[in-house]
């Protein structure tokens, strides 16, 4: 009976420990730099935000996954001999970074960190075109409409943050900064009658972190 009293102890203390290691919350911020670039218009919303787990690890290191939400958009005008055209794209982008971050001793009751890690990136959506076209033989005129389902290729970056975390021993906040560079835009798109449009390469953030321990 002594010796499974303390198994049952061991376990139930390497729970407690595992759980207490273990940060859940949200994290959500703004872009500060451009939008979609082109001769189309930017109409993208400047949010992400989305739910984050991070796991405290030995020497001052810690490991932070994310799943984070933001959406796209823009519109764009053509017209050439015999149509004109107005092209309204609408896409949903899902990051899932994750970094190890390394915490320097507090200063002021403040924990700053910095991170380093691997940013996958999946982008889909869809554009609705609307316009009219010009018969040349006969000179009439017809509305035209349609809406097309987009699944672009995956992309991937290396995130770089920067911060401080404050609270207390069962919650915590934790403004940053972050930057991505992205291997390449997934927005990369000639519409022809010189409309394109392109999305950035280099992107920074400003979050802003809560989670419970």
């Amino acid at each position: 009976m002594r010796v499974r009293s303390v198994l049952v102890f061991l376990v139930l203390g390497a729970h407690l420990a595992i759980a207490q290691s273990v940060a859940v919350g949200v994290l959500g911020g703004i872009r500060a730099t451009d939008d979609v670039s082109g001769t189309l218009n930017p109409e993208s919303p400047r949010y992400i935000v989305g739910p984050k787990v991070e796991l405290r690890l030995p020497l001052h290191l810690s490991l932070e996954v994310d799943a984070l939400y933001r959406d796209i958009g823009f519109t764009g005008y053509s017209q050439s001999c015999c149509s004109s055209s107005i092209t309204r794209g609408r896409d949903t982008s899902w990051e899932f970074p994750i970094q190890v971050k390394y915490h320097f001793p507090s200063v002021a009751r403040l924990h700053p960190f910095v991170g380093i890690g691997y940013d996958p990136r999946v982008v889909s959506g869809h554009d609705t075109v609307f316009g009219t076209m010009e018969n040349l033989q006969t000179g009439a005129i017809s509305g035209v409409s349609g809406q097309n389902n987009l699944s672009y290729p995956g992309t991937h970056g290396l995130v770089v943050s920067g911060g401080v975390e404050f609270g207390s021993r069962h919650f915590s906040f934790s403004p940053e900064l972050r930057y991505v560079l992205w291997n390449a835009p997934f927005l990369n798109e000639d519409l022809g009658y010189g409309y394109r449009y392109t999305s950035p390469q280099n992107e920074l953030f400003v979050m802003l972190g809560f989670a419970l321990r």
